[in-house]
C-alpha cells in the first residue's frame, strides 16, 4: 500500500476510529498491529525480514545501554552495524552494480526486488544502535515499542528519518490527538495529494518527454524540462512527507520536518540544511563528524574532503549509477568550494547591500540545483550529457510547439498547475482550524480539474 492512494486514506481513517474508541493503554499496540498490516499488505516475507532486523538491533541497543566490557561493546556494535548495511547493499546496491559493470549479464540471481522504505529503515537502526554505544540515547520499553518504532506506517516508506529520542516515548504512549491535531493533520494530507496529483506528475509528463529526447536545435524545452525537473523534484518529496507527517499528526504523534523552504536559501550548504532535513541532519552525525574527528588535523582541507565524501555517499545512497554519484559529488565539491573561499569571499563583498548579497546566493543555489538535478532524474550519464549538450546549445527554431516542445494546451496545463501551487501554498500558511474543511475542498477540487490521478508512485519511495 502506498500513500497516494483512496486505500491509504480508508486506512487511516479506519485507526484513527479505532484509536478514539480504545483506552490509552491499548493504543500503542493499536499503531503496533497497524503498522504491520500495512506492511504485510506490501509483503509478507518482507515484513518478517524486518521483524527480524528489528529484534536483532533491539538486542544489540538494549545491550550497549547497559554498562559493559568496552570491547565487547565494540564488537556488538560493529558486527550489527555491519548487518544492517550488509542487509541493504544485498537488496539495494549488487542490482545496480550492472549499471557499473557492463559485462554483468542482464539476468540472474541480482534481479530482486528491494524491500519497501528498507534504506529509511536501515537508518534507524543505525542512529539507534550508535547512539546507544555513544551513550546518547538509552532504550526504555520493550520490543513492542522498538518495532513500532521502526515500523510506524506513515514514514516507513520514504521518511522522514525519526530519532529514537523523539519518537519512541510519543509511540510509547499511543498518541492522544486533539481537535487541532485532526485538523493539522487534515490539512498536511490535502496539500500532500495537491502537490502530488496536481503538480509533481503533471510536471512529470513534460520532463519525462524532454529527458527522454531533447528537441534538436533548441534550448528552450531543455530549459523548461530542467527547471520542471526542480519543481516536479520538490513537489513529489516534499507533498509524500506532508501526507506522512499530516497522517502521523491526525494520529497525535508529531514527526520531524523534512522541509524548511529549501529554495530561499542563499548557500548550498545552507540548501542541504532545508532539504531533506532529516537525511541531512543523520549524514552531519554519523558519517561527516566521525569523519571530521578522524580528520581534525587536516584543518579546512580536511572539512571539505570530509565534506565531499559525505556527499558522495548520500548520492549513492539513492542509488548505485554514475549519475547518482557526480550529482552527490557536485554537491559536495560546491559546500568544500563555499568553506574554502568563504574568507576570499567576504572581503570581497564588503560593503555591499545585504538584500543584493542572499540575492544572488540565492540565484547560484536555484541555478546550481536545476543543474545538478539533470545528473539525478537522468537514468545513464549519456541521457544526462545529451540534455546538458541541448541546453547549452542556445538556438531556437519552430513554431510554439517546436519552440516549447509540447503542445500549448499541455503547456497551458502544467503553468495552470505551477499558478495553483503558489496560491494553495500561500492560503495552507492563513488557514485556520475552521477553515480546514474549505481548504481540504479546495484541494480535492483542484485535483479533479488539473490532477493526473493514478499516476506513478513517489519518486524517494525507490530510494
Amino acid at each position: 500500500m502506498e500513500l497516494d492512494g483512496l486505500n491509504f486514506l480508508v486506512f487511516l481513517g479506519c485507526v484513527a476510529g479505532l484509536q478514539a474508541t480504545l483506552p490509552a493503554r491499548a493504543r500503542a499496540a493499536l499503531l503496533l498491529g497497524a503498522s504491520l498490516v500495512f506492511y504485510a499488505l506490501v509483503s509478507l516475507p518482507w515484513l518478517v525480514l524486518l521483524l527480524g532486523l528489528c529484534l536483532v538491533n533491539f538486542a544489540a541497543a538494549s545491550h550497549l545501554g547497559r554498562a559493559g566490557r568496552p570491547g565487547g561493546r565494540t564488537l556488538v556494535f560493529t558486527t550489527t552495524i555491519l548487518l544492517d548495511l550488509l542487509v541493504l547493499i544485498g537488496f539495494k546496491y549488487l542490482p545496480g552494480i550492472e549499471a557499473w559493470l557492463p559485462a554483468t549479464p542482464t539476468g540472474g540471481i541480482w534481479r530482486i526486488a528491494v524491500p519497501l522504505g528498507l534504506s529509511y529503515f536501515t537508518f534507524q537502526m543505525v542512529a539507534c544502535v550508535t547512539d546507544a554505544y555513544r551513550e546518547t540515547w538509552q532504550p526504555e520499553g520493550g520490543f513492542r515499542d522498538f518495532a513500532l518504532f521502526g515500523l510506524f506506517f506513515p514514514q516507513i516508506t520514504s521518511g522522514p528519518i525519526p530519532r529514537a529520542g523523539s519518537l519512541l516515548p510519543q509511540l510509547r504512549a499511543g498518541g492522544a490527538p486533539t481537535a487541532p491535531d485532526r485538523l493539522a493533520g487534515l490539512r498536511m494530507i490535502a496539500l500532500g495529494f495537491f502537490k502530488k496529483f496536481v503538480v509533481a506528475s503533471r510536471l512529470s509528463e513534460y520532463v519525462t518527454d524532454i529527458f527522454n529526447q531533447p528537441p534538436a536545435g533548441n534550448f528552450v524545452p531543455s530549459l523548461l524540462a530542467a527547471g520542471f525537473n526542480v519543481m516536479q523534484l520538490y513537489a513529489d518529496f516534499s507533498g509524500y512527507v506532508d501526507i506522512a507527517i499530516g497522517s502521523a499528526r491526525f494520529l497525535g504523534i508529531r514527526l520531524d520536518p523534512n522541509f524548511d523552504h529549501p529554495f530561499s536559501a542563499t548557500s548550498v550548504s545552507g540548501f542541504w540544511r532545508r532539504w531533506h532535513m532529516t537525511l541531512s541532519f543523520w549524514l552531519r552525525d554519523y558519517l561527516f563528524m566521525p569523519l571530521v574527528i578522524r580528520l581534525r588535523n587536516g584543518g579546512k582541507p580536511g572539512i571539505a574532503a570530509a565534506t565531499i565524501f559525505t556527499f558522495a555517499i548520500c548520492g549513492i545512497w539513492h542509488g548505485a549509477t554514475w549519475p547518482f554519484l557526480l550529482f552527490g559529488v557536485a554537491q559536495g565539491v560546491a559546500m568544500a568550494l563555499e568553506l574554502l573561499t568563504k574568507s576570499w569571499r567576504t572581503r570581497m563583498i564588503r560593503g555591499l547591500p545585504e538584500r543584493l548579497v542572499d540575492r544572488l546566493g540565492n540565484v547560484w543555489v536555484l541555478v546550481f540545483f536545476m543543474l545538478s538535478e539533470i545528473m539525478f532524474r537522468s537514468t545513464t550519464l549519456p541521457q544526462a550529457l545529451t540534455l546538458y549538450r541541448h541546453l547549452f546549445h542556445l538556438r531556437l527554431s519552430g513554431g510554439i510547439g517546436g519552440l516549447l516542445g509540447a503542445q500549448p494546451y499541455s503547456m497551458a496545463l502544467d503553468g495552470l498547475a505551477i499558478a495553483a501551487w503558489l496560491g494553495v501554498d500561500y492560503l495552507y500558511d492563513r488557514t485556520t482550524d475552521r477553515a480546514t474543511p474549505w481548504f481540504v475542498a479546495l484541494c480535492a477540487t483542484l485535483i479533479l480539474l488539473l490532477g493526473c490521478v493514478g499516476s506513478a508512485n513517489f519518486i524517494y519511495a525507490a530510494f
